[in-house]
């Protein structure tokens, strides 16, 4: 379809905005018009995220690897050095998929959170300075930052080239836009191969900031119209809403920052991180991480159908018991165990263990045995799934610390309301 086409269509506002980007990309004549509708209003949940992107969603990517985590920091391509740059807002309606526009040779990948309009612009601006943090000699190199202000979103936009893109040494670039409007927080990522002695292609770069363009307004709706408030009926939100304080799991609970970073010897002791970040991708999302005292996983999808969410519930639990860390002589203190679990309406499976593993030496008797207890809860009712991870240190008895997760946990699932 060309812009005189579209132009004619019933949707003056779409065409003239679609005419618009176009025009201000510079590709007026090469670039393929993308083929998402724009509603007149702005979502006001995940849940309309995800009916209004269904219709591009790419099915075999819901379980993929590949699809970042609604926890992931924004421009996750570029991991962050240290502290809590450029973490997105946790414990709020959020959507994590991947999209194959019929314009793009290669896919889309989308984040969304619903928040407050302040949150959002603040993690816009966390993410400016973050772009500095994608030039890593040897790794990847920065190859431009610009300012993103199309159609009510505001933003950042960076592309990153690779030099590692594959293994016969073919390079990569990665764009990304990070943008805001209202209380919408939006992230879209895309990839694309170029030659190892060329640059990555401008086209791809422009076909993909115009596909991104068209899934931003999907969502955020006409930008002479108001941003609405999110939405607090949805299922999302009163799931979000009814998540405990922080403080109830501990002393000094703060979101967690980035994944290894971080003093606390009791995160990320052993699991699966793949299996645990991206049980299902395409579907609304309530996800928190939490540290402190002990470290926290919360994890609400709201699924299409209860085979999925079933799917959903197993995929993170599936761990073979293996048990891998930097530390060498690490031996279990309590055994690994999947045990049925039912708290109220919710039903799955609890995996429970404790595991030792040795400290530098602080004495010249050597080194000291400190132990971690893992527990961690999957489970559903109808087509919510839940997934809650704890970990903390188990002392002398670590017996006593797992029952402590087990009871932070059900205390968890007993805020919860069943119907989302």
């Amino acid at each position: 379809m060309t812009v005189a086409d579209l132009a004619g269509r019933r949707e003056p506002r779409l065409a003239a905005a679609a005419m618009a980007l176009l025009l201000s990309l510079g590709a007026f004549d090469q670039l393929k018009t993308p083929a998402l509708p724009a509603p007149a209003g702005a979502a006001s949940s995940a849940e309309e995220v995800a009916g209004r992107l269904r219709a591009q969603l790419d099915d075999d990517a819901t379980r993929a690897p590949y699809v970042t985590a609604p926890a992931a920091p924004l421009l996750a391509s570029c991991p962050p050095r240290s502290g809590e740059a450029r973490m997105p807002p946790g414990g709020v309606p959020a959507y994590s998929g991947e999209l194959l526009p019929p314009e793009m040779s290669e896919p889309l990948r989308v984040r969304f959170w619903i928040t407050s309009p302040e949150k959002a612009a603040n993690a816009v601006t966390a993410a400016r300075p973050g772009t500095g943090e994608c030039d890593r000699p040897g790794h990847q190199t920065l190859k431009d930052v610009a300012g993103y202000d199309r159609l009510g979103w505001r933003g950042v936009r960076t592309l990153v080239t690779t030099d590692s893109w594959t293994d016969d040494g073919m390079r990569g670039a990665v764009a990304t836009i990070v943008a805001a409007r209202g209380g919408l927080l939006a992230e879209v990522t895309w990839t694309w191969p170029f030659e190892a002695d060329g640059e990555p292609g401008r086209h791809a770069l422009l076909q993909g900031t115009a596909s991104a363009a068209s899934a931003l307004a999907a969502t955020g709706g006409d930008p002479s119209r108001p941003a609405t408030a999110t939405a607090l009926r949805s299922a999302s939100a009163r799931m979000a809403a009814a998540l405990p304080p922080a403080s109830s799991y501990g002393k000094d609970m703060t979101s967690w920052p980035v994944r290894g970073s971080g003093p606390r010897s009791h995160e990320l002791v052993c699991g699966d991180p793949s299996r645990e970040e991206n049980a299902y991708a395409g579907a609304p999302a309530v996800t928190r991480r939490l540290i402190g005292d002990v470290s926290v996983h919360e994890d609400v999808l709201f699924l299409p159908d209860e085979r999925s969410a079933e799917r959903a519930r197993t995929t993170p639990l599936a761990w073979d018991g293996s048990c891998s860390s930097r530390e060498d002589g690490q031996s279990y203190s309590i055994q690994p165990r999947l045990d049925p679990f039912t708290s109220g309406p919710w039903a799955g499976q609890i995996r429970t263990f404790a595991v030792q593993h040795p400290e530098p030496p602080r004495r010249p008797k050597g080194p000291v045995r400190r132990s971690t207890a893992h527990v961690a809860v999957g489970v559903r009712h109808g087509t919510t799934m839940v997934y809650l991870r704890w970990q903390g240190p188990a002392g002398t008895d670590p017996a006593a610390a797992l029952r402590s997760g087990r009871t932070a946990l059900t205390s968890t699932l007993g805020r919860l309301p069943a119907g989302g």
